[in-house]
């Protein structure tokens, strides 16, 4: 039993449960192993739960490095920059209840160490939106409220997309994944590059 496998399967439970919801014993159940296994790898269910979220937000860093030093047009980094983080989702489709919980403060909360992984996250896009030709009223933009921008875009309508409940007036991508995703990447994109940007 590997760590990655723990924390693949815990990623999973605590999306589906949330902190308070999982249990120690059938996370252990679920994975075939003795709970001393976990005990080896994480010292308490905190200790797990953290090393989840870490992992979440630190996923593709070094895709979104390689984007802010190409020699790509700053509209295209921008661009690609969205696209990562829906590929992102598509990869890994618990962070959308993961991210939400963690940001509707739901559940348990975040340890001191996870929001300096953040931080380094949200200097990578700002530097990213910096090189774009902002228009003189956006040039001192809040990026916290930019990112929860995106964020709070691209998995609200997700979530509304897979939800089993019978919406009237909305898209119908047949639940694809990459339909609703690619969408709703170029819909962002392209109200923020409107929104933000000198023509």
């Amino acid at each position: 039993m590997t760590k990655k496998r723990i924390l693949d399967v815990a990623t999973e439970e605590f999306a589906t449960l949330g902190y308070s919801g999982l249990s120690m014993n059938k996370l252990a159940e679920k994975l075939k192993i003795n709970k001393a296994m976990i005990y080896y790898y994480f010292k308490d269910k905190r200790n797990l739960y953290d090393e989840v979220i870490s992992s979440i937000i630190e996923l593709n860093e070094e895709e979104k490095k390689e984007i802010l030093n190409s020699s790509l047009e700053a509209k295209e980094k921008f661009k690609r920059y969205i696209k990562l983080y829906t590929k992102t989702i598509s990869n890994n489709p618990n962070i959308i209840p993961l991210t939400l919980r963690e940001m509707a403060n739901f559940d348990l909360g975040i340890e001191n160490n996870i929001p300096n992984s953040i931080e380094q996250e949200l200097v990578l896009m700002k530097q990213i939106i910096l090189q774009l030709n902002l228009k003189e009223k956006y040039k001192d933009i809040d990026f916290y409220e930019l990112k929860a921008m995106i964020i709070g875009t691209i998995s609200s309508y997700y979530s509304m997309q897979k939800t089993p409940l019978k919406l009237s007036n909305i898209k119908d991508f047949d639940k694809n994944d990459t339909k609703i995703l690619n969408y709703v990447e170029e819909f962002i994109t392209n109200i923020l590059l409107d929104a933000l940007c000198e023509n």
